[in-house]
């Protein structure tokens, strides 16, 4: 049993590392920083040898430009939405917070009403009574 929990420890660093790993790679990638250096590591060899053909033009965009450069793109696209929809989200959650404190002093109010209508309704019917 010891062996198992020793190997599920080492899972779960490993794991921990993998996400960490994962978490810093996917910002890198996604900065506009990185598009910029894969631009000009890209454009570099242009200088120096250009493709010779229309097939080799098409396979030399395809490849390299589409690939390297949509990546930190999409990337940053897609995290600048994701922090749009935390944003979001969080206003969502403050206005929800909001609303239930609203509805309890609301019910409070409407108890503390109630009692009141019974009491003016138990000095009415006290009244009559005297009568």
């Amino acid at each position: 049993m010891k062996w198992l929990y020793k190997k599920n420890k080492q899972m779960k660093l490993l794991s921990k590392f993998n996400d960490y790993l994962a978490d810093r790679l996917s910002y890198i990638l996604s900065i506009m920083t990185t598009f910029y250096v894969i631009s000009f590591l890209v454009l570099i060899p242009l200088f120096y040898s250009q493709p010779t053909s229309f097939v080799a033009w098409v396979s030399y965009l395809c490849s390299v430009v589409f690939q390297g450069l949509a990546l930190p793109v999409l990337g940053y696209t897609a995290r600048k939405s994701g922090d749009k929809a935390d944003s979001m989200m969080n206003d969502m959650f403050e206005m929800t917070k909001k609303i239930e404190k609203l509805t309890e002093i609301i019910e409070k109010q409407q108890i503390h009403l109630h009692k009141d209508v019974e009491e003016i309704k138990e000095i009415e019917e006290g009244k009559k009574k005297k009568k």
